[in-house]
C-alpha cells in the first residue's frame, strides 16, 4: 500500500555535474542486490555512466528503506563521515 509508482519524467534528461566546482556534491550509490526493478546489469551502466565517489551494496530489494532500513541508516551514514573526511 505505501509503495507507490515513481515520478520518472523528474528523471528524465537529468545531467549530472563533474565534480570538483563549489557546488558539487560527491555522488554515492548503493547497490540493491535483490533489485528486480533495476537489473545489476542496468545498475552496473548507471555507475559507468557517472561513477560515484563511494558505492555500497545491499542484499536487498529495490525498496531497502522497507526492508532493511537500519542497515540502510547505517550505509548513509557512512556516506556522510567519508564525504566529509575528504573535504
Amino acid at each position: 500500500m505505501l509503495v507507490r509508482a515513481g515520478p520518472l519524467r523528474a528523471l528524465v534528461g537529468v545531467q549530472f555535474r563533474e565534480g570538483g566546482d563549489a557546488d558539487s556534491v560527491p555522488r554515492v550509490f548503493i547497490k540493491t542486490l535483490q533489485d528486480r526493478v533495476l537489473k545489476q546489469e542496468q545498475q552496473e551502466a548507471m555507475l559507468k555512466r557517472w561513477p560515484p565517489a563511494l558505492v555500497f551494496a545491499l542484499e536487498s530489494d529495490h525498496s531497502p528503506f522497507f526492508s532493511m532500513p537500519t542497515l540502510l541508516f547505517a550505509f548513509l551514514l557512512k556516506a556522510v563521515a567519508s564525504i566529509k573526511a575528504a573535504t
